[in-house]
């Protein structure tokens, strides 16, 4: 190091002075309200902080929906959310998506409708009425499925409405690992319906729906992951998206993989096509935190209509962390029956919310030093820090746990 060298800092020169009027008044830069599709005044929540004040401007820039069709599946898959929640099995009624259909105008940047959540989005005997009303208003449409239920029927149906990304969830390469997870499941019959959505697609000249690939990866399975990217090759896939198992039931708690070491690769030559191809998660817990669905200004409606910020935050459930058990509450910032999205989305509950954890304002539960015998962690209520709900011990924050 040089002698006498100083760091300027210059990452940290950010912000404009602006007076403060004795009555308290504050004219703002002028920037501070402009945001696209935003017309005319944009009001702000004025948040008082241990080092005064922070100005937030509401504004309406959802640019990512998760909707759950369904909470129905003909699948009963051993790394499930529905081993263990006391959540009903039940389709979004038509009223309750007329009432979101209704809000997507009022999201100006809304660029993403992701039907998903914890269901088989084709189960819901009118999702393509849903997908084409989402499709007429000008988004970006994606489905993620087990992919049993695509018949050529519905296959014509998602070129004709020009859905943008149909992801398939495999996890195996093979029948005997496929079924082993996705026990009573017909591995080749969903293999045969991906083909034959390639082959409509060859006759039809058309490059979507694009296809994409999800893989839960648990202790039985890794080891067939480079197969399973040599098989998204072979069937065209675009994207494939592989996961940590989060376990549900205390028969797969012993099935992580987070404590590998991902600094180097993973399968050694096997792996090229996997580093090259597929978006894989962290397998080691890491001091990095960040909230994929906040950062990508995500919210979600579930089957019910109720908004919650995250995937997990959507349901009651239990799920194991470290092999500990953990009950897991819903958090809902309001319901589409009452309330319009826009207005939720700018709700102060929820723009407080999005604040703490872009800042990442929660203790760290997973690593510390006093989790032996801490009440806080059996449950995500709270946390030692006095937020409510916790975030604490989001897996999904930790990029262990991976999402489309």
């Amino acid at each position: 190091m040089s002698k006498g060298y100083v760091i300027a800092g210059c990452s940290f020169q950010a912000g404009q002075t602006v007076p403060v009027e004795q009555d308290g008044q504050i004219k703002l830069p002028p920037e501070t309200g402009q945001s696209a599709g935003n017309a005319g005044a944009v009001d702000a929540l004025c948040i008082k902080t241990k080092n005064g004040l922070q100005i937030i401007p509401r504004v309406v820039d959802v640019k990512k929906l998760y909707l759950e069709a369904t909470t129905m599946c003909n699948f009963a898959c051993t790394t499930c959310i529905r081993n263990s929640w006391r959540d009903d099995l039940a389709h979004m009624e038509w009223p309750v998506f007329e009432r979101i259909a209704d809000d997507l105008g009022r999201l100006p940047q809304l660029e993403y409708v992701h039907f998903g959540g914890f269901g088989e989005p084709f189960s819901h005997p009118r999702l393509l009425d849903m997908l084409e009303t989402v499709k007429s208003k000008g988004l970006r449409a994606e489905v993620i499925t087990n992919g049993s239920l695509l018949t050529a029927g519905i296959i014509n149906k998602l070129v004709d409405l020009k859905l943008d990304m149909l992801f398939v969830s495999l996890d195996g390469p093979d029948e005997e690992e496929y079924c082993h997870i996705r026990q009573g499941a017909d591995f080749h019959g969903v293999l045969n319906n991906i083909k034959q959505l390639n082959e409509i697609k060859t006759q039809r000249g058309v490059r979507h729906p694009e296809l994409g690939i999800e893989f839960v990866a648990t202790k039985d399975n890794f080891h067939k992951l480079p197969r399973l990217a040599r098989l998204a090759h072979e069937l065209k896939a675009r994207r494939v998206i592989v996961t940590n198992v989060l376990p549900y039931n205390e028969e797969m708690k012993d099935q992580i993989l987070y404590d590998m070491d991902d600094t180097v690769p993973l399968f050694s030559n096997d792996s090229v096509l996997l580093m090259v191809q597929a978006h894989l998660p962290h397998m080691k817990l890491r001091t990095e935190r960040y909230c994929k669905f906040v950062e990508d200004k995500a919210m979600v409606v579930n089957h019910k209509g109720f908004v919650a910020p995250c995937y997990a935050l959507m349901h009651s459930y239990n799920c194991y962390i470290y092999g500990r058990a953990k009950e897991m509450y819903p958090f809902y910032l309001g319901n589409v029956k009452e309330k319009s999205l826009d207005q939720i989305w700018i709700d102060p509950a929820y723009i407080n919310f999005r604040l703490t954890v872009n800042n990442f304002q929660f203790p760290s539960c997973t690593d510390c030093k006093f989790l032996d015998g801490c009440s806080y962690v059996d449950n995500n209520d709270a946390d030692c820090w006095g937020n409510s709900p916790s975030c604490a011990e989001c897996l999904w924050s930790r990029q262990l746990i991976v999402c489309p």
